[in-house]
């Protein structure tokens, strides 16, 4: 072998062993919405900080729209680290990880910036429980807006005009015992059947943030608009525990750092597609009613059911650690 071949091929081997150094860590981050979704664009911002971060030792590729499985299929898939990452409604993790049911204690909080201090606040005290509960942590909080109600039969202004819908709601038992303490009996359903569901009147409506009518097209199929702030769509980043216990503490720390940053870029761009998709609806015909005219009778009824939703979120001892920490959180919030 000549000197020159000798040459060129230790640089050949060199430079493949460099490009195996800068990326020592593939991270799969999966999520079920659509490229145009808040969620898209938080799960890219993430990607552009971990690679930044880690100076490109972790390579982060998302896979939207459920590609790799239903939300509660790849939170498992989490559990065993055969899959690495994922951004999923906080109901959908509550069957693996019921301790973060607390953030869907319905009217915990009735404002986007309370509900954001109750978020932060919890990340940490969540922490300590999730890797043990379901094998995942929490790197960030997203979220996408409060829940609004549509429907395709009439305005809803007060409970008397809520009564008669059938309305669709996520498989979740505060969801489900929400909507019965109104008078209703909800219709609990996989999501990809909602649009077609709407379409035949099989449901007169359903019920999600501003953004996902939108993205959805539920504009197609309802008319009216109610504002319930009864629960907010919020959706933590998690990693597999086993993961992240595999990487060194400087990555460790990088997905801190990007989690915590991508979740405060997606908030201020939920905020502002939360604004434009209202306006956008209204634009296309639907009707806004604005929040109800009695929504204290709604509170109060929502409200009522905390103690019997104890045993499916952690029990009674951390839904009060839990709420004590989230109530001083936004009263130090709402002071400063």
């Amino acid at each position: 072998m000549t000197s020159m071949l000798k040459l060129g091929t230790a640089l050949a081997l060199m430079l493949a062993a460099n490009a195996a150094a800068a990326q020592d860590y593939t991270m799969r981050l999966s999520h079920g919405d659509n490229e145009n979704n808040p969620t898209h664009k938080g799960a890219v911002k993430f990607e552009e900080l971990v690679e930044e971060y880690s100076d490109g030792r972790i390579d982060v590729q998302i896979f939207p729209s459920n590609q790799l499985g239903s939300e509660q299929e790849v939170a498992q898939a989490l559990r065993t680290g055969s899959i690495e990452s994922e951004i999923l409604y906080t109901g959908n993790l509550v069957p693996l990880a019921p301790s973060v049911g607390v953030m869907m204690l319905p009217y915990a909080f009735t404002s986007t910036d309370q509900a954001h201090a109750a978020m932060d606040a919890l990340k940490e005290p969540l922490n300590e429980r999730l890797p043990q509960e379901a094998g995942v942590r929490i790197l960030g909080y997203f979220e996408k807006g409060f829940r609004v109600l549509t429907n395709g039969e009439r305005e809803v202004k007060t409970l008397d005009d809520l009564q008669g819908l059938k309305i669709r709601v996520s498989k979740n038992n505060i969801a489900i015992e929400t909507f019965k303490s109104w008078g209703l009996d909800p219709v609990p359903m996989a999501w990809a059947e909602v649009f077609p569901a709407l379409q035949q009147g099989v449901i007169d409506g359903q019920e999600n943030p501003y953004t996902t009518a939108i993205s959805s097209k539920f504009y197609e199929v309802q008319d009216y608009i109610t504002e319930i702030h009864y629960l907010i769509w919020s959706g933590p980043i998690i990693v597999s525990e086993r993961f992240y216990q595999g990487l060194p503490e400087d990555l460790q720390d990088v997905l801190n750092r990007a989690g915590e940053e991508a979740a405060q870029y997606e908030r201020k761009v939920s905020a502002e597609g939360t604004e434009a998709a209202k306006k956008e609806l209204v634009d296309l015909g639907m009707t806004l009613s604005g929040a109800p005219e009695d929504e204290e009778k709604w509170q109060e009824a929502a409200q009522a059911l905390w103690p019997e939703f104890s045993d499916d979120i952690g029990g009674q001892e951390w839904v009060d650690e839990a709420t004590q920490i989230m109530n001083e959180a936004m009263s130090s919030d709402l002071s400063q």
